[in-house]
């Protein structure tokens, strides 16, 4: 034989977006990304607005544009907040078991777990849940 022995891909190396995903989690990817990159855009028309309130030195004709544009910003913010926590109560009320991949919790994770594989951020090892184990000579040292 040409090979002896197959070796097992490392799953730390692997991309979120490679893995074999079943319907659900391929769903949950799908909204996931939609939600970062919906809030990403919405804080960016936030702040757009709000420079050409600055720009417009609250001349009536140069700043309706702006005030709208905040508006729908913050329409749309609240729109996609309600879509998240009113997403698993449609489902519950049609009697579809999505509770895993539905729910805020699952969905925020996901964002979570795609945002520091964009950055490459290392998670840290002072947790909310750990907090109260750390000692008083580690936080000083910390310092």
């Amino acid at each position: 034989m040409l090979v002896d022995s197959v070796y097992a891909a490392d799953s730390s190396t692997s991309s979120i977006f490679w893995n074999t995903l079943n319907l659900w989690e391929f769903l949950l990817l799908i909204i996931s990304v939609f939600i970062l990159f919906a809030s990403i855009a919405t804080i960016l028309f936030i702040l757009r607005g709000w420079v050409l309130v600055i720009l417009s030195w609250w001349k009536d004709d140069k700043i309706k544009p702006a005030i709208n544009t905040i508006r729908y910003a913050f329409f749309w913010l609240v729109v996609m907040v309600a879509t998240i926590f009113l997403f698993p109560i449609f489902w519950r009320i049609l009697w579809i078991d999505v509770q895993r991949y539905a729910e805020p919790k699952a969905i925020f994770s996901k964002i979570e777990e795609i945002w520091t594989k964009i950055f490459w951020i290392k998670s840290s090892t002072t947790t909310i849940d750990n907090i109260d184990s750390i000692q008083d000579e580690d936080f000083i040292n910390s310092l």
